[in-house]
């Protein structure tokens, strides 16, 4: 039989010591996380007054001019080229990948330029693995195969924590939120965990620097 990567380290989800530390990479916290659209829906208005370009009580539809209106709205504002869109959130855990960069605030602005410091973070969704009667929500094969490390894109995270139940990390599926939405749990990863994880992260978005990762899954497969 195989040692699974969450067999190794307990526990996998550790408290930390500070009650309010800085940001780090591995961090757990609680945000709305949005679901990615296939079918592209737009809020659009039922009334629209075309003097005051005032828009109210909105619909969704998946308009033809999207993204390239006639007129913009005044009140919501709301350019040609912008558009409200129609999307799913759930708040989920999630795992800090960056806190901002705090250099950045020293940055001179421009008059009249881009917002540069946008105090936002990307973090990876954390999906449960079982449904309400405890049944896996994945072919039993694969998952064994993420504890494995075989995939760069997901980490089985065992119920831990803040991980009410068993879950799967998903890091083909990173979202920017504005850390004033992230809601502390007061637990990070492993330390252990969080060292295989940054590796992990590196080698699944560049290709390199992920010799830690590849170690770990050679030893697991051994």
């Amino acid at each position: 039989m195989p040692t699974f990567l969450d067999e190794l380290f307990t526990p996998f989800c550790v408290k930390l010591s500070a009650p309010a530390p800085p940001m780090a990479f591995g961090q757990i916290f609680r945000v709305p996380a949005y679901y990615p659209h296939s079918r592209l829906q737009i809020w659009r208005p039922k009334v629209f007054d075309p003097k005051l370009n005032i828009a109210r009580d909105f619909n969704l539809e998946v308009p033809k001019d999207a993204f390239a209106r006639r007129l913009p709205y005044t009140a919501p504002p709301l350019a040609t080229n912008e558009e409200f869109l129609g999307i799913k959130a759930k708040k989920r855990p999630v795992i800090l990948i960056q806190p901002p960069d705090p250099k950045l605030s020293i940055v001179p602005p421009i008059r009249g330029g881009a917002k540069l410091v946008r105090n936002i973070a990307p973090v990876g969704l954390l999906y449960s693995a079982v449904d309400a009667a405890q049944m896996s929500k994945f072919d039993t094969a694969f998952l064994d195969r993420v504890r494995l490390l075989e995939y760069p894109q997901f980490l089985f995270i065992p119920s831990s924590g803040p991980v009410v139940v068993d879950s799967l990390a998903r890091f083909d599926e990173l979202q920017s939120v504005d850390v004033g939405n992230l809601e502390p749990t007061g637990y990070s990863l492993n330390p252990e965990i969080v060292s295989i994880l940054k590796s992990q992260v590196s080698f699944l978005l560049t290709g390199l620097a992920g010799q830690a990762f590849q170690e770990w899954a050679a030893q697991l497969r051994e």
